[in-house]
């Protein structure tokens, strides 16, 4: 899950360079939001996400606040949909 939600935030990265030609954001800094946005959704516990992802890549705090947003995006759409954590899918299959 984490390396499917780094990869999606990379490639957003990269189409964001691309398209806005800015060297203002790094594509690794979007890998590390997609990575925490992605988990999120799919788990839906943003704050143990967040400190998890952070203690993975040893990014600083200053991708703290992206990552909240990312995050709190990520759950409302999951939640917008109605579709269960995983956690809870998992328990209803056994």
């Amino acid at each position: 899950m984490l390396t499917i939600g780094s990869q999606a935030g990379l490639l957003m990265g990269c189409l964001w360079i691309r398209r806005f030609h800015s060297s203002m954001f790094l594509p690794q800094e979007f890998a590390v939001v997609g990575m925490a946005a992605f988990f999120t959704s799919v788990v839906r516990a943003p704050v143990t996400v967040i400190i998890l992802v952070i203690e993975l890549t040893g990014s600083s705090s200053s991708l703290l606040l992206p990552m909240l947003a990312a995050s709190f995006t990520a759950m409302s759409v999951a939640t917008f949909l109605k579709q269960p954590p995983i956690y809870s899918s998992l328990r209803v299959i056994r």
